[in-house]
């Protein structure tokens, strides 16, 4: 520190300066506010190049730590910032504060942007741009995007990166900033959930009506900190473009518009909904559907190659009740039926409309609680529906008709595209109405499960998934379980909360006959799941995906398994493997709600059949027959 003193303080100074510097009663983690204004630059520039230890007095006026060497009306020692916002009022036209130097037609004093004249305009010299706020760098004009910050330490990461601002106890840069901006927190002060970008009198971080100052960071029209965007806050923003975007021709909101709007304000994060509503083909159709000009049908929302845009909005209204449950996907599934196979060869559009109508949609299973086609129906439709589409064009193409195919096209076809499922179906249905040979299609017999993963690798990734807590609960807990019992993705993260029942001493699950009792480790981590969402009913799924009203995609769970060397397929079937070694197959099967063959594969690989457990289970079952009830 006195070196530095020699070489940067003015030789005039030096001497006040080295005193102070060298004196008993000088600490310099805490300099007070009438320190030499050459002390508290030397003390910050050693603060910028990574010195620690240095505690730089907090100015009045921002309550930030900074270098003080003005005085205000109180003669009281402020920044050099604070002093240039002294002459700042708050704009009563665009509610900023900025230097009132102009006057509106209405004679208020105004920003200079709001007064008759505008605000100056300027061409940036980097990327041609005209804009209003610039500076000057060498004599040539930059705007903001393109003006070359000088690279500073933030004290938030202790990266040198371009500064932001400065605040709480020094400058912080772009992202530091918005963290502080997007992360608001119960202030100690006061309790509400706010912005603490200001240092109270004890040094902590508490918000701006606990630091004396204006409310720099709340919304201009609630107040609310707790959503910053700007000058108003997300969820006011939210509200304007809802209400802009929803509003039919004579201004007023239909009542299935105006669920939607109330469900959209009512969610946690509206940052991201500004976003989703910003552009995307589904604006079109939503401004449409609220106009009156399209109706509000499943067949509005099926377009050529589809959009994923769609489908949420869809998955929305069916969430709000403005499309009924009972036939959401049904109807969505027809329209697009009906849209694929207009597209179809024209000759063979009548036979693909009878099949897939009556046979198609009406073998599709449905879900008992809703009553709806379940997704992975109808994934089977739309994946029959492309193939035979594909397979009469491909007929076409060879110009054979549906009635001369022979079985050697049928396997040429095979080396083509794969068709295990719908096309046996097809072709069996056409040849029942006289409309096909008899044909076969050939199908490989599955074989024995392939246990790629050790056991020493099987307990090392459960190892793993129980003690990292960087991993997220909605990997973590689905990943055990899968690891543990064996169970289908699909069906893990399609299973709902009251599948659970927590006794307080332990979580029992139902899968099947029987529930099961959760290992102690993964029960504490279930817990804390739930804890994430604690008003969410017992219908409610365990892991809700990201669309409304369904659960987490089994692709997010394969994405996540594979940043951890593994994969679901692996987890599935070496946790069968090590369980059907223990433990008897219709035991199993019974548990889990699976068929009995399913684990009696796993078995035979195990070595342990268990071919006696009937036998002695219908002993065992004989013997309590015969003894007296207790």
């Amino acid at each position: 520190m006195i070196a530095a003193a020699e070489r940067i303080i003015p030789a005039p100074r030096r001497n006040g300066a080295l005193r102070l510097l060298t004196s008993d009663t000088f600490t310099p983690s805490r300099i007070p506010a009438d320190t030499p204004t050459v002390v508290q630059q030397l003390l910050a520039h050693l603060d910028r190049h990574g010195v620690t230890g240095i505690g730089l007095p907090i100015c009045p006026g921002c309550r930030t730590a900074k270098v003080v060497k003005m005085r205000d009306e109180q003669g009281r020692r402020i920044c050099y910032r604070c002093t240039q916002l002294s002459v700042y009022g708050q704009c009563p036209s665009c509610l900023r504060r900025k230097k009132l130097i102009a006057t509106d037609p209405e004679g208020r004093r105004v920003c200079q942007r709001c007064g008759p004249d505008g605000a100056p305009t300027f061409e940036c010299t980097v990327c041609a741009k005209t804009v209003t706020v610039a500076s000057r760098v060498d004599g040539r004009w930059h705007c903001l995007n393109c003006y070359p910050r000088p690279a500073r330490r933030c004290v938030s990461c202790g990266h040198d990166k371009k500064i932001a601002t400065t605040i709480l106890t020094g400058p912080h840069c772009f992202a530091c900033h918005n963290r502080v901006l997007r992360n608001p927190a119960p202030c100690p002060g006061c309790g509400r959930i706010r912005i603490l970008a200001f240092l109270g009198d004890t040094a902590t971080a508490v918000c701006a009506g606990c630091a004396g100052q204006p409310a720099r960071y709340a919304c201009r029209r609630c107040g609310g900190e707790e959503h910053h965007y700007g000058r108003l806050c997300a969820r006011c923003v939210l509200d304007d473009r809802c209400t802009e975007l929803l509003a039919g021709p004579d201004g007023t909101i239909s009542e299935p518009m105006r669920a939607l709007r109330d469900h959209l304000l009512a969610r946690p994060r509206p940052a991201q909904l500004i976003a989703w509503l910003r552009r995307g083909p589904h604006l079109d159709l939503l401004g449409e559907i609220a106009s009156g000009r399209t109706p509000l049908t499943a067949a509005s929302f099926v377009r050529p190659g589809g959009d994923k845009s769609l489908d949420h909005l869809y998955a929305l209204l069916v969430e709000v009740g403005a499309i009924p449950r009972d036939r959401a996907t049904a109807d969505l599934l027809e329209a697009w039926t009906a849209r694929a196979i207009a597209n179809a060869p024209a000759g063979h559009r009548q036979l693909m409309t009878t099949y897939v109508r009556w046979v198609l949609l009406r073998r599709a299973s449905s879900d008992r609680r809703t009553g709806d086609i379940t997704s992975g129906a109808a994934k089977h439709v739309k994946a029959a529906t492309r193939g035979l589409i594909a397979f009469l064009t491909w007929l076409d193409e060879h110009d054979t008709s549906l009635d001369a195919v022979t079985q050697g096209q049928v396997e040429q076809f095979l080396t083509v595209r794969s068709a295990p499922r719908w096309l046996p179906q097809f072709l069996g249905w056409a040849h029942e109405r006289g409309l096909a040979p008899q044909l076969e299609v050939p199908v490989l017999a599955p074989g024995l499960p392939n246990i790629t993963a050790s056991e020493r690798d099987h307990e090392h990734t459960i190892a793993t998934l129980v003690r990292d807590e960087t991993i997220a609960l909605d990997v973590r807990v689905p990943s055990l379980l899968i690891a543990v019992y064996g169970v289908p993705a699909s069906r893990i993260l399609t299973l709902r909360r009251g599948q659970l029942r927590d006794t307080g001493e332990a979580i029992d699950l139902n899968l099947g006959d029987r529930p099961l009792r959760l290992p102690g480790p993964l029960a504490d981590l279930t817990r804390a799941h739930l804890a994430l969402h604690p008003d969410a009913g017992s219908q409610a799924w365990l892991f809700p995906g990201r669309q409304p009203g369904r659960p987490r995609h089994t692709l997010y769970l394969t994405r996540q398994l594979r940043m951890l060397g593994t994969s679901i397929s692996a987890l599935q079937k070496t946790a069968r493997f090590r369980l059907a070694g223990a433990v008897p197959a219709k035991v199993l099967a019974d548990m889990l709600g699976f068929h009995v063959n399913t684990f009696e594969t796993y078995a035979h690989l195990s070595c342990g059949k268990r071919g006696d457990y009937p036998s002695l289970r219908k002993r065992d079952v004989s013997d309590v027959g015969t003894t007296e009830p207790k």
